[in-house]
């Protein structure tokens, strides 16, 4: 699908999208890292991620919904609408995604070595980066290191800080 020229898909969708994608990434395996070292029960995993599902995607489209507003004070169309919609499906999605796993395996193996949150993240931040630069007419490079920087800080703070503290639990 070419979003760049889609009329379903305004300027405003687009952003929410990418911005949706990006954050739901970056802050589900964050928590995956974090709590995924501090326990071996995949119900409090599934439980932390549907509720960042929900709290996050409604926090964070409202957010965007709320920038749009103070950015184009003059403005009456429906683009936050469209900005909002962005973030919430595209984030709901992106983070529901990392449950499937637990679908086949009831098991945390993949979660505690971060196998799979690392394997999706990088997939899905390297295709969004891909399309980003291909819209924008711009290397892809500068996005990709960027994101790996960024999923790197991410994965070994929150994995480090569960462990850390899961050891002051027991």
């Amino acid at each position: 699908m070419n979003i760049s020229n889609n009329k379903l898909l305004n300027n405003d969708s687009r952003q929410g999208i990418f911005f949706g994608i990006n954050s739901g990434i970056l802050t589900t395996v964050g928590v995956i890292a974090g709590i995924s070292q501090t326990t071996t029960n995949p119900m409090y995993v599934v439980i932390s991620v549907l509720s960042l599902a929900i709290s996050d995607c409604i926090g964070e489209a409202y957010g965007m919904y709320l920038s749009k507003k103070a950015e184009q004070v003059q403005e009456k169309g429906n683009g936050p609408i469209y900005s909002l919609a962005g973030v919430f499906l595209a984030k709901f999605i992106t983070v529901l995604l990392f449950l499937v796993p637990l679908m086949f395996y009831w098991n945390l193996k993949y979660f505690k070595n971060l196998a799979w949150p690392i394997l999706y993240s990088v997939i899905v931040l390297v295709l969004i980066d891909n399309k980003l630069a291909e819209i924008r007419g711009e290397t892809k490079t500068k996005y990709i290191i960027t994101h790996l920087v960024l999923l790197t800080i991410v994965v070994v703070s929150t994995k480090l800080i569960g462990q850390v503290l899961s050891k002051y639990h027991k």
